[in-house]
């Protein structure tokens, strides 16, 4: 019984930590956000010719020891 209420301490202790992470990551990310608006707060039009890279931010969310090593960037290719 002890045991038991110890395991769903840890437990919520990890959810609770889990949370925490995802909530200062998320206020990061807005701050950032807004940086770069003031920077630069319109739409980006690349014309023919330029080079662009692609961010894969499907990688950001795995779980895979071997996604975690790829690049997230493409090379770069021209429009």
């Amino acid at each position: 019984s002890d045991a038991n209420v110890h395991m769903a301490y840890v437990a919520q202790q990890n959810l609770d930590g889990y949370d925490a992470t995802i909530r200062h990551a998320i206020k990061w990310k807005t701050a950032f956000n807004k940086r770069v608006l003031v920077k630069s707060p319109r739409e980006v039009i690349f014309s023919p010719g330029q080079l662009v890279q692609f961010y894969y931010s499907s990688l950001n969310a795995t779980f895979e020891a071997k996604r975690k090593i790829l690049p997230r960037w493409s090379p770069p290719c021209r429009i």
